[in-house]
């Protein structure tokens, strides 16, 4: 049994829920580039570099896990793990739409809310109607009003700012936001994939633990397979708007040399936390699933949302949407920490 300290996994989990609500920062200092070039870039660095490094550093004879595990394995976790490429690829669509403070809220908030309740849906149903599946339900019923309410804050905000334009521009202002909060929501929902290509990949966890790997690294060949197959996803659709907008050569713009130093960041900071998550919820043994989990997903959504108003994405809004976010945040929060609270139960 791994050893446990319940202070350095407290620490590791603030640490993880910061990276990961702050990831995107770099994004807003990006020139020139598109966002197909911005996310694409991020992607690579964050889902095929990255994990694959620390994967061949933490994993004793990694090539060895792959041949050995049954390629109907390999297939599940890729297609989940392409499942969340959508996800991926709508989730940095509705942060540039709807701003980092607003996409992070709803797309976690959403991302936390299904992937909790669908696998005890689909894989223990009798669960449903005990006290940890009441109380899970009960959890994601608040995030689900959390993000109402959110979502009602950006159209105050929205309209606050646009009341001193002309008609045709409220009107056009509110219909971008009315469309990146429904790419946020369809992002919410594919978020939850990744879940499903962690409960397939377990048959990768026994054999790499079998070949000498960590329980604690032993979920990185799943994560590895998963996150390729996400890329996939992501690298297609971008192609896609490479070739639409003919604009693949603005990658090596004069001036844009720095940009592939922000999505490097970008990669570093995402991936980061991920790692940082899995280390934090190690060090927490039992309490991992509990608070670990609250931790890390409250400091995120918090995270994402000081940056929001740090860089001025709510300037000019007027206290009332402010105060309609915070109170969505509450919810949010509220239900992150319940969620946590069922995983003790039974």
């Amino acid at each position: 049994m791994e050893p446990t300290n319940v202070s350095m996994g407290i620490t590791l989990g603030i640490v993880a829920g910061i990276l990961l609500g702050s990831f995107a920062l770099p994004m807003k200092k990006v020139k020139t580039w598109q966002w197909e070039h911005t996310w694409v870039m991020f992607s690579l660095w964050a889902t095929i570099v990255l994990p694959l490094i620390w994967a061949i550093i933490t994993v004793p004879n990694i090539f060895s896990v792959f041949v050995q595990t049954p390629i109907a394995v390999i297939a599940v976790v890729f297609l989940f793990g392409a499942g969340w490429g959508v996800a991926n690829v709508t989730y940095g669509m509705g942060l540039k739409i709807v701003g980092l403070a607003m996409g992070t809220a709803i797309v976690l908030g959403l991302n936390n809310a299904i992937g909790a309740i669908l696998p005890v849906i689909l894989y223990s149903p009798e669960k449903l109607f005990q006290p940890s599946g009441l109380t899970l339900s009960f959890a994601v019923l608040i995030m689900i009003a959390g993000i109402v309410v959110c979502a009602i804050a950006g159209l105050k905000r929205e309209k606050a700012l646009s009341n001193d334009s002309a008609t045709d521009t409220k009107k056009s202002n509110n219909s971008l936001f009315i469309k990146g909060f429904i790419i946020c929501i369809v992002s919410g929902i594919f978020g939850g994939m990744f879940n499903f290509a962690l409960i397939n990949g377990k048959p990768i966890e026994i054999i790499a633990i079998e070949l000498g790997t960590s329980p604690l690294n032993a979920a990185n060949p799943t994560w590895v397979i998963a996150l390729a197959g996400g890329f996939v996803v992501t690298l297609i659709y971008c192609i896609y708007l490479f070739k639409i907008n003919r604009n693949v050569s603005v990658f090596f713009s004069k001036g844009t040399g720095i940009n592939w130093l922000f999505t490097f960041i970008m990669g570093a900071m995402w991936y980061g936390g991920v790692a940082f998550y899995g280390m934090s919820v190690s060090n927490l043994g039992v309490l991992g699933a509990s608070i670990g989990f609250a931790i890390i997903q409250s400091m995120a959504v918090g995270s994402g949302n000081f940056w929001g108003m740090v860089t001025g994405e709510w300037k000019g809004s007027g206290i009332t949407p402010v105060r309609y976010m915070i109170g969505g945040l509450s919810l949010l929060f509220v239900g992150i920490v319940i969620v946590g609270f069922a995983a003790t139960l039974n």
